[in-house]
């Protein structure tokens, strides 16, 4: 497993998830800084090694960079496994000066035109037609050709990025696994092509949607909708990971759609801790910019989250009735208040509450029952209830869901569409 985690981990771009900035770059290393730490990553080894600047001692492989970091040997291990499946950015690339200042466009470079091989997506992630030429999606999926050595033209997915001025920012390319003819060994393919990654995938916002839903993948988005009948949904996919930015990107295309806050905002990302996580990290940002009575900050170390609800008021008394709400909500599931579902706790100047979601997302059937009790206590408490959940029912993300659904039943879910 570590040395799948070694191998298969997208380095650079978990260190830009993480707020790292890249300082500088050369053909075979990249240098990253985070406050006062200095990480070089060799990226023409295989796997990719590092070296902290300031610590003679970190240095390795990146499972050794994440057990350094993690609580023990098992926590890293849960973690590595969980980012190598997820989507990271890459560095900004180096600026090459070109001889002519002609301009290329992504969409020439690479070949992108309307979808008529949606392969990847029928077969390799169960979509069918009708969703993809819904009114949500139609004319917001494309193909992009890449012409192989021996002339054949393989077709891609790209799903765009759009800005709010209805643009195409950048495009994310997705296909099959491949065989790496240099190494051998089999691949994901993804393919983010330029470094604005702050514009997210969503559905067409010209809709009269009643509902807003924000999911982790562009592909869980269209597996949403399949499953609930194609409903008038606005979808905002967070693309991989969350920071800054996007969830600026977030909030304006919710205040686009939805300019007088009206409509319910279901956070339905994957049912795993990252996006329990995601879960929090949106809940807070919301809150911070809506309400008049508190600012929470998040203290992510993992498996725990930790919360601290900061009142603008300083008031004892309703700290105190806040406090008492939430604890009272999330002790009503079928077997009380669980392990990992602590408390929050009031003190003179701050409300506390420890998340951990280790043991939340491994309670045995009751783990989403839980976990919708204690989002929905904040945004019920601080953001009059309008933002909710909306797990997969089984699997761990919507279009498992989908592509689990469908092979039970043997045939297209014609009765959902």
């Amino acid at each position: 497993m570590i040395a799948q985690i070694d191998r298969e981990v997208d380095f650079p771009g978990y260190l830009i998830a993480q707020g790292y900035q890249l300082l500088k770059k050369s053909s075979g290393s990249q240098e990253f800084g985070k406050e006062a730490e200095r990480l070089v990553l060799q990226t023409k080894r295989n796997p990719v090694t590092y070296f902290n600047r300031n610590d003679s001692s970190d240095k390795g492989r990146f499972f050794k960079y994440l057990h350094k970091r993690s609580a023990n040997f098992y926590e890293a291990v849960k973690q590595g496994l969980g980012i190598i499946q997820r989507d990271y950015p890459e560095p900004s690339p180096a600026k090459v000066h070109q001889k002519n200042n002609r301009h290329i466009s992504l969409e020439d470079r690479y070949h992108i035109g309307p979808l008529t091989r949606p392969n990847y997506l029928t077969e390799g992630r169960g979509l069918s037609i009708n969703t993809l030429q819904s009114e949500a999606f139609k004319g917001r999926i494309f193909n992009a050709f890449h012409v192989s050595d021996n002339k054949g033209r393989i077709a891609n997915i790209a799903l765009p990025k759009y800005g709010l001025d209805g643009k195409i920012k950048n495009y994310t390319l997705y296909n099959r696994p491949y065989r790496d003819r240099k190494d051998g060994k089999v691949k994901r393919f993804r393919l983010f092509l330029n470094e604005r990654y702050e514009y997210l995938f969503v559905s067409n916002p010209n809709i009269n949607a009643e509902k807003i839903v924000c999911v982790e993948s562009g592909f869980d988005a269209m597996a949403y909708h399949e499953l609930h009948g194609c409903p008038k949904t606005f979808y905002i996919s967070m693309s991989g990971h969350i920071d800054e930015r996007k969830l600026e990107q977030f909030l304006q295309w919710n205040r686009t759609v939805d300019p007088s806050h009206t409509l319910p905002l279901l956070l339905a990302f994957d049912h795993d801790i990252e996006g329990m996580r995601y879960d929090l990290i949106l809940l807070s940002h919301w809150i911070n910019r809506k309400s008049n009575r508190v600012f929470i900050e998040t203290d992510w170390k993992r498996p725990v989250m930790r919360l601290k609800l900061n009142y603008l008021t300083k008031s004892i008394a309703i700290m105190e009735r806040d406090t008492d709400y939430i604890n009272e909500r999330i002790s009503r599931g079928s077997h009380g208040m669980p392990e990992g579902l602590q408390k929050a706790v009031c003190y003179r100047d701050k409300v506390l509450w420890e998340l951990d979601l280790e043991r939340i997302v491994s309670l045995p059937q009751h783990s989403r029952t839980y976990w919708r009790l204690a989002v929905e206590a904040l945004s019920q408490c601080f953001a009059q209830g309008i933002l909710k959940m909306d797990k997969c029912p089984t699997m761990k993300d919507w279009n498992e869901e989908l592509i689990s659904v469908k092979k039970k039943s043997s045939c297209r879910l014609v009765n959902l569409l």
